[in-house]
């Protein structure tokens, strides 16, 4: 049975398992669409002062739940939709490392109203930050990784 592992600082309730920190280090996208996987990773990133990291993972998520968002194009919910993107926007400028094209053709979307072309701008800007993330997850991997297993 797995234990939980003890390093990542959560309750037994809540905690990490081997397992789960095997899945974690084996890729980012593991960690980043795991609920538990991104708080440790969020965790991680607090501990050791990476603020540019957690301000790249809020964006993420705020870009992932857009991604998922379903309305009817024509309610009050799609408004505050768009309205939504617009300040998933605003932050696009404090993520350096995210291409202006793609910032571009999320703006034009946006403007558009579409929100088919809205999503799959989204799907860009996701792998973008993503991208963005990497440096501060090969610390997080050296973090958990045993030196001889690296």
């Amino acid at each position: 049975m797995d234990k939980c592992f003890a390093v990542c600082g959560c309750d037994d309730l809540e905690g990490i398992t081997n397992s789960d920190l095997d899945r974690f280090t084996d890729k980012i996208e593991n960690v980043l669409n795991d609920e538990k996987g991104r708080r440790l990773f969020r965790n991680f990133m607090f501990s050791s002062n990476m603020k540019h990291g957690r301000r790249a993972l809020d964006f993420w998520e705020h870009n992932e739940r857009l991604l998922n968002y379903s309305t009817d194009a024509d309610s009050v919910s799609f408004r505050n939709y768009l309205k939504d993107v617009g300040r998933l926007i605003d932050e696009a400028e404090r993520i350096e490392e995210l291409d202006f094209a793609a910032v571009e053709r999320l703006v034009s979307a946006h403007e558009g109203g579409s929100r088919e072309e809205i999503a799959e701008a989204l799907k860009i800007i996701k792998l973008d930050v993503t991208k963005a993330l990497r440096r501060e997850y090969f610390a997080f991997r050296l973090r958990f990784i045993p030196p001889q297993h690296q």
